[in-house]
């Protein structure tokens, strides 16, 4: 039928479907798309979005992502362009992992959402969706391309630095003081002053102990800030939902419970390498089985488990823990007797325990080799240092100028959680617990 002799209902209704329909280019105008459309045109329910922009100053498009059940992972610039709430508007969503540069060298707007790429001049704000007169390409799987489109992403994905609740806060803090400079290098140059820099492949990095040192922050970030914490935050939500707590926690901090509970759980359900053999699961499957051990939890007789600590004394080691540690001023008042009684309430150090001739005696007496100056001058670093806590946290484990010895890594990230609101407090058994329950966490 022509569209000359086509009903008038039948041509609104052609027209619609035709607005609807996935487009070859986009250059936001009525003849030819806005490019905000794309991202409706696009999406499957529940794929994976892969989202670059150096400029980002609108969520709506991640709206419509998510909305579809879509994961994000969102690689923007840290600029005068990309102001701190549009950010933390977004990483407050659970299905949106955030990445960035600060080098003026990103430039790439590239959108990947399951089959169907878009590249182009289109940046995620408001004029680059919607008024700039932008020209944007579409590429689908099948095309010549497609896969390299693919490859670049994650190129410049896997060289990115994690935004991390830590960073956005001294982002937020660096919009602050630095005003709003004319010029993007001015801005830049002193961003780097509160922010990690993060330069694209393609720039120089620096020499090679810089470079190893920004490998190393860039797995503990991913390690910590995209997989366990997520996965805690997540177990936390379930725990809150379910709305039953053991009586010897009631009225105390739930973080305190959750930890106790995980850790019992690594002990009781996922004794030896067990937790390992459980499959990675989906979001649905991951609270059933939290709600599982959750209902055993609650009415199990033996919240020790064979621990050194039941529920009461969970309570109280971390009470006393915190009063210890709550200033720089009161670990500077610390006698070494009463520093290494509110240390040994961490799990992780107390594990050492396994290790060290002599029980507690052996193992305070091996501690105190560190000297109690440079124990207290660490612990006030990784408590309430300068910057961004992960990178304190690094420092505490590998620079010669902060680390303990018999003070690793499970022991500084679980302090670090006890001490730290935002950051929930982290060991061995808590990552095989996640596990167990089938969130993709890493040793």
């Amino acid at each position: 039928m022509d569209d000359e002799v086509c009903p008038a209902a039948f041509l609104k209704d052609r027209k619609k479907k035709r607005m609807m329909a996935l487009r070859d280019s986009y250059g936001n105008t009525a003849s030819t798309g806005y490019t905000i459309n794309w991202f409706s045109h696009c999406t499957s329910v529940g794929c994976d979005a892969y989202l670059a922009s150096p400029f980002f100053t609108t969520t709506e498009p991640i709206g419509i992502l998510t909305k579809r059940g879509c994961k994000v992972n969102l690689l923007v610039r840290l600029c005068s362009i990309t102001p701190p709430p549009i950010l933390r508007k977004a990483i407050a969503n659970p299905l949106v992992r955030i990445r960035y540069y600060t080098d003026r060298e990103f430039h790439a707007k590239l959108y990947i959402v399951g089959d169907v790429a878009l590249v182009g001049s289109a940046n995620l704000t408001d004029s680059g969706l919607k008024t700039n007169r932008e020209v944007s390409v579409v590429v689908r799987r099948n095309d010549d391309g497609f896969d390299d489109l693919v490859s670049l992403y994650e190129m410049f994905w896997s060289s990115a630095e994690t935004l991390t609740a830590d960073i956005l806060s001294q982002y937020e803090l660096a919009f602050r003081q630095i005003g709003d400079p004319k010029e993007e290098e001015e801005f830049q140059f002193k961003l780097e002053q509160f922010v990690p820099e993060a330069v694209v492949p393609s720039a120089k990095v620096g020499s090679e102990k810089v470079s190893k040192e920004r490998a190393f922050l860039q797995k503990y970030h991913r390690k910590y800030d995209e997989e366990i914490i997520p996965a805690f935050r997540e177990v936390e939500a379930i725990f809150a939902a379910f709305g039953k707590r053991r009586p010897e926690f009631e009225g105390e901090d739930p973080v305190i419970e959750i930890g106790r509970f995980l850790g019992w759980c690594r002990l009781v359900e996922a004794p030896g390498e067990t937790w390992k053999e459980t499959t990675l699961a989906s979001a649905a499957e991951r609270r059933q089985r939290v709600l599982s051990s959750l209902d055993a939890w609650t009415t199990s007789t033996d919240t020790q488990a064979g621990d050194m600590y039941d529920a009461e004394k969970e309570t109280d080691r971390i009470h006393r823990l915190r009063n210890a540690m709550a200033s720089p001023e009161a670990i500077a008042a610390l006698s070494y007797d009463d520093l290494f009684d509110a240390l040994i309430g961490v799990h992780a150090f107390n594990d050492r325990l396994r290790h060290v001739s002599g029980g507690i005696t052996g193992l305070k007496a091996q501690f105190a080799e560190n000297s109690l100056p440079r124990i207290k001058v660490t612990l006030s670093h990784l408590l309430y240092g300068s910057g961004v806590a992960l990178n304190r946290a690094y420092d505490c484990i590998r620079n010669e100028q902060w680390k303990l010895a018999g003070f690793g890594e499970a022991c500084v990230m679980e302090l670090l959680g006890w001490l730290d609101p935002d950051r929930p407090p982290v060991n061995g058994r808590t990552i095989k617990a996640l596990r167990f329950f089938g969130f993709e966490v890493h040793e």
